[in-house]
């Protein structure tokens, strides 16, 4: 969970007026280790946002990714599987399952054959009938 501008901006606020950083944490409900990164960040740069995004680039162009909304849209059914063999992905299916979700798509396929009833498969144990002795 990332902390937000307003707060980081309280952190640094506090640290200028040397408060410690264990009373700011508990103040803002951050960590302590959280409050030391911020004024280093603060400290060395000036600002309080981060320099850049982490995460690796995607292989994928935004050509790409409209090619495969087209394809689901074509073919809801097909599965991962096929839809990176069809439009040649250089990514794996668990990139290509990551993705979809991004773009809105769920991966739930229709039924091909109505589901099977639900009732008990198997006759009830013990004793039918009357019983002896009882009235």
């Amino acid at each position: 969970m990332s902390i937000s501008v307003e707060k980081r901006w309280l952190i640094v606020a506090a640290k200028k007026r040397r408060e410690r950083e264990a009373d700011i944490a508990l103040w803002l409900d951050v960590s302590e280790r959280s409050v030391a990164t911020m004024w280093k960040l603060y400290r060395a740069t000036g600002g309080v946002l981060p320099t850049k995004p982490g995460g690796r680039p995607s292989r994928l162009t935004p050509e790409d990714e409209e090619a495969i909304a087209r394809e689901v849209s074509r073919t809801p059914d097909a599965t991962l599987a096929e839809l990176i063999e069809r439009l040649s992905l250089p990514i794996q299916k668990s990139q290509l399952h990551r993705l979809l979700a991004r773009l809105g798509y769920s991966l739930k396929k229709k039924r091909s054959s109505p589901r099977a009833s639900s009732g008990r498969m198997s006759a009830k144990r013990g004793r039918t009938g009357s019983r002896p002795g009882r009235a």
